[in-house]
């Protein structure tokens, strides 16, 4: 897979996360908002960052962003330590929080997970941008 479409799915996923954020029951399974601020606290992300990031601004990306992006989409669910994508965390996310058909989730999984080189911090965040610009 092109390093494009990695930045387009882990941006997507990025972007998607930071959208519904504060609208995700923890009743749901996935603890979203709980995630992306455990880890903004982890990495000590400034603010000004956090914003752009949970805006889909993926411009401010730096290797500290990558890497707040990597513990993101873990703690997510949505990747595990060995670089495997959770397909079904994936597509019920999308599911519910896109305007994506159940055909595009399955499409937008398999362009943005298949073929990633895995690189610590940077893989995850690919998946993520990816993720984020394909959801809607």
């Amino acid at each position: 897979m092109a390093r494009p479409n990695l930045v387009r799915l882990l941006t997507v996923s990025l972007t998607i996360a930071s959208f519904v954020l504060l609208s995700v029951p923890s009743s749901h399974g996935q603890d979203i908002l709980g995630a992306f601020f455990r880890c903004r606290n982890e990495f000590d992300i400034d603010s000004a960052v956090f914003d752009a990031l949970r805006a889909g601004d993926f411009s401010v990306r730096s290797s500290l962003v990558e890497c707040f992006g990597e513990c993101f989409v873990k703690r997510a669910g949505f990747m595990n330590d060995n670089f495997t994508f959770n397909r079904d965390t994936i597509l019920r996310f999308m599911n519910r929080y896109g305007t994506a058909s159940k055909e595009k989730a399955e499409l937008v999984y398999r362009n943005c997970t298949e073929n990633v080189i895995p690189t610590y911090c940077v893989t995850a965040f690919e998946v993520y941008q990816c993720i984020y610009d394909n959801v809607y």
